[in-house]
């Protein structure tokens, strides 16, 4: 069984997450990848440790059908270069999302995630 759907089946029983920062490299790749896969196709809770210590819970998404028709921003980039200056290397541990609750582009550490949920809608036949 591969870690994809070992995720799946993990997500469907609502069981505790599995801590991203006991995985290996190879799993961590994997499990960016994945969170990635299903942010692309619809909304993902997930909850991660802030700077500060505390956790925060956040409903995001990078789907283009559930992010608004205007383009939203909290600064200087919301997904568009809007300058020309050169831009440093994204960080892999870092991912930029759309917070659906605050209307806002925000960014969580895969290295502070402590668990990811989402709901999984099954389409009717």
């Amino acid at each position: 069984m591969t870690w994809e759907q070992q995720e799946t089946i993990r997500l469907l029983k609502s069981a505790p997450g599995t801590q991203y920062q006991e995985a290996d490299d190879s799993h961590k790749a994997v499990i960016r990848e994945w969170v990635k896969s299903l942010l692309q196709k619809g909304d993902v809770t997930v909850t991660f440790t802030k700077a500060d210590g505390t956790d925060r819970e956040m409903r995001c998404t990078l789907n283009p059908e559930q992010m608004p028709a205007v383009p939203v921003s909290t600064g200087p980039v919301d997904g568009i270069v809007k300058e020309a200056k050169e831009r440093k290397k994204p960080d892999e541990h870092s991912l930029r999302v759309f917070d659906l609750e605050k209307k806002e582009w925000r960014s969580f550490r895969f290295d502070r995630l402590r668990k990811v949920s989402t709901e999984i809608v099954f389409a009717a036949k």
